[in-house]
């Protein structure tokens, strides 16, 4: 009986490692984001990203800002080219973000 625990923690463990790891690196990403957008507009202050939703298979990113209560806007963000586009009147954010349901 104890061999038959070895396996099932075992991949109880693998599970875990690999979840949490796809957690921590979307983690990272959000916040490169938020950094990115910060950069990008020149604030001192790290900006706020919410609702996020993938598109083009994962590589790509569309969501809202909110600057330090003063600035706010929608944004699109390629990983893959780490391109940014703010606003919905980027080219970019049209092409990727516009057909995206609520």
């Amino acid at each position: 009986m104890h061999n038959l625990w070895i396996p099932v923690v075992a991949i109880f463990i693998v599970a875990g490692l690999l979840f949490g790891g796809q957690a921590h690196s979307e983690a990272q990403r959000d916040a490169h984001i938020a950094a990115s957008i910060s950069e990008h507009l020149g604030s001192q202050t790290q900006a706020d990203i919410s609702h996020l939703k993938r598109v083009n298979k994962g590589y790509g990113v569309c969501g809202d800002y909110h600057l330090a209560n003063v600035e706010h806007g929608h944004f699109y963000y390629n990983s893959a080219t780490e391109r940014l586009a703010l606003g919905t009147d980027a080219p970019l954010y049209q092409d990727n973000c516009d057909r995206v349901s609520d």
